[in-house]
């Protein structure tokens, strides 16, 4: 897990960090920086660290916070389907966070991919639509 010292920046190193939200009902996978064929690891492992931790918690829900990503091949969008796939067969939901403005959702209405994940402007929103787990 790495921290950003500065955000969504051109050709930035891409970061992830994992954290627990709404009182261990969710967790969140920030991710930052570029995200191609040289560092689509930085990417898994977040993604895989965040699921493992949501497992552990038995939180419902996995969000991934692309906010501060600058581009994403289609590698990265290959770990975003693999993780998509993971949660369902655990019985987890996965959100994905992009605002309308943000050029990567132009790219997964483009993929189709906006009709596989789902697609929320803010983390505030995903957290609203968290199943709750009632232990």
């Amino acid at each position: 897990m790495t921290t950003p010292e500065t955000t969504n920046q051109e050709g930035e190193d891409p970061w992830t960090r994992v954290e627990l939200l709404a009182d261990a009902q969710a967790v969140a996978v920030r991710v930052g920086g570029d995200i191609d064929q040289k560092t689509v690891e930085v990417l898994d492992k977040g993604l895989d660290e965040g699921l493992a931790k949501a497992v552990e918690a038995e939180a419902l829900l996995v969000v991934v916070d692309l906010q501060e990503v600058g581009f994403v091949a289609s590698t990265g969008l290959s770990s975003l389907i693999r993780v998509h796939n993971a949660t369902r067969d655990k019985g987890l939901e996965l959100v994905v966070v992009l605002p309308d403005e943000h050029r990567l959702s132009r790219l997964l209405w483009l993929t189709a991919l906006s009709r596989i994940l789902t697609v929320t402007p803010s983390v505030e929103e995903a957290l609203a639509q968290a199943p709750r787990n009632p232990a």
